[in-house]
């Protein structure tokens, strides 16, 4: 558990904490580009984020759990998946080359689409060294890594303002930082855990792919929360693409704490069953779960509440219509940020009851967005993101509770919905003021009543103690 709390909190000083300066500097790149152009870059996003997705075909969740189960057989995972992703990633760059190709997108996105498909390639190397490394849950190099990458991304978009460019220069922001996590990652396992070679034994690879069907699927169903964005741009316009894309900021910056709750917790929860210490897994879904819960719903309430104050504060009053998407994606992701211990264990453990969850989800989310978006636009696309993320949680919550393992879950919210309304309150009756002190008074307020319902216990201050006591060694051996 200390372990797990000195990787989540790195992660967090890193990549939470340089999602939200990316976020500050994407509201300066969007105000710069116009709702028009910050469509057409929310567009580019969407592609490659959806790729992202199933460019390795699920293969890094199954070489993270078999690594984190066995360490022996490190150095034949990563040459040989390193050999498949090669193959995978000029495979899916040519796919996306194609899509773009046939569409009927103007010249200019269609460029900034190939330049991203080449950074993509790029991107997707970097994925067999970096599972490596989150296999022997050595997260705080991938910690660091992200931090540097994000130093990159936001120094491309303050050049691009400042130089007044466009998207095609924006398009090499993933060819940059693809090229600096391949290289660094690479070196990093190369030297510090595990020589890297490439290599290919058919047979094994073979085995790789049967092992990996289940994640393979898994993977592809899961960009039910992404295809949005797609369907959007084909069956309204650009504008409210950028609408839409403005709104979506908010679900991307918020949803790298469900990110670090999972690349945290998913080796955790691998190694503990794989070794019967089925109270240990227990515990960091209870302890994970309260957290989370507790994060969860000031953000739903506040964004329900301040919704329209967020977006002229974030991106002026040209885009004062995205607020109607705004506090729905927000309810979105404060539920996937719920369920985030509960998604690293059910892909753990129950991979083809996550698998069948995931794929009706993207068959409602896909029929859904087609009968409502024409009609409704991009705030139908925001409210089906909702429905999406509740069927996620009652799902996965359920076949946890009944196959694996049972654990506090409904109880858990009592307190955080009374020092929520307690919150809202607040919010409504000084909502006249500036929305900035409302965020303060708003966060002292819930925490203050959190802490006199004594939601906190010794074990948690106990806990966050050691996570940040960077001074007291934990057991980070990298041999098996």
């Amino acid at each position: 558990m200390q372990q797990i709390g000195r990787n989540i909190m790195s992660m967090i000083f890193s990549r939470v904490m340089a999602g939200i300066v990316l976020f500050l500097i994407y509201t300066r790149l969007a105000q710069y580009l116009g709702p028009d152009a910050a469509g057409q870059f929310g567009l580019l996003a969407a592609y490659v984020t959806v790729f992202n997705f199933f460019i390795d075909l699920g293969m890094s969740q199954l070489v993270i759990k078999k690594v984190s189960e066995d360490r022996t057989h490190s150095a034949k995972y990563l040459s040989n998946y390193f050999s498949i992703q090669a193959l995978l990633g000029v495979a899916f760059m040519l796919v996306m080359d194609v899509t773009v190709l046939l569409s009927n997108y103007p010249a200019n996105v269609k460029n900034a689409l190939y330049i991203a498909g080449f950074g993509l390639l790029i991107s997707t190397l970097s994925l067999p060294v970096r599972s490596i490394i989150n296999a022997y849950q050595r997260i705080t190099i991938i910690a660091k890594v992200n931090f540097f990458n994000s130093a990159i991304n936001g120094l491309m978009m303050l050049l691009a303002i400042i130089f007044h460019q466009n998207i095609l220069f924006l398009a090499f922001i993933s060819v940059a930082v693809g090229t600096f996590d391949l290289i660094t990652y690479s070196w990093i396992v190369h030297k510090k855990i595990t020589p890297f070679k490439i290599s290919f034994d058919w047979a094994f690879v073979k085995q790789l792919f049967v092992w990996t069907l289940p994640f393979t699927l898994l993977t592809f169903f899961s960009i039910y929360n992404r295809v949005d964005t797609l369907i959007l741009s084909r069956l309204r316009d650009f504008t409210e693409t950028g609408y839409y894309s403005a709104a979506y900021k908010f679900w991307d910056t918020l949803a790298y704490l469900p990110a670090v709750i999972g690349v945290s917790l998913y080796p955790f929860f691998a190694e503990s069953l794989s070794k019967g210490r089925l109270d240990q897994a227990k515990e960091g879904l209870e302890v994970y779960t309260r957290y989370m819960i507790a994060i969860a719903v000031p953000l739903s309430v506040g964004a329900y509440i301040l919704a329209s104050k967020l977006t002229e504060a974030f991106y002026g009053p040209n885009f004062a219509p995205a607020s109607d998407a705004l506090w729905l994606l927000v309810i979105a992701v404060s539920l996937l940020i719920i369920y985030s211990p509960v998604n690293s264990l059910i892909i753990s453990q129950l991979t083809r009851t996550a698998t069948k969850i995931t794929g009706l989800n993207l068959l409602f989310n896909i029929i859904a967005n087609f009968i409502l978006v024409p009609k409704f636009g991009f705030v139908a696309c925001a409210a089906i993101t909702v429905g999406s993320e509740l069927i996620q949680t009652i799902g996965y919550t359920y076949f946890v509770n009944k196959k694996i393992v049972r654990f506090a879950f409904f109880r858990n919210f009592i307190k955080p919905l009374i020092a929520g309304a307690v919150m809202g309150a607040v919010l409504v009756v000084f909502k006249n003021y500036n929305v900035w002190l409302l965020v303060a008074v708003g966060g002292v307020v819930y925490m203050l009543t959190l802490l006199g319902l004594r939601f906190f216990h010794q074990k948690d201050l106990d806990l966050f103690k050691s996570a940040i006591d960077i001074r007291k060694p934990v057991d980070t051996e990298i041999s098996s």
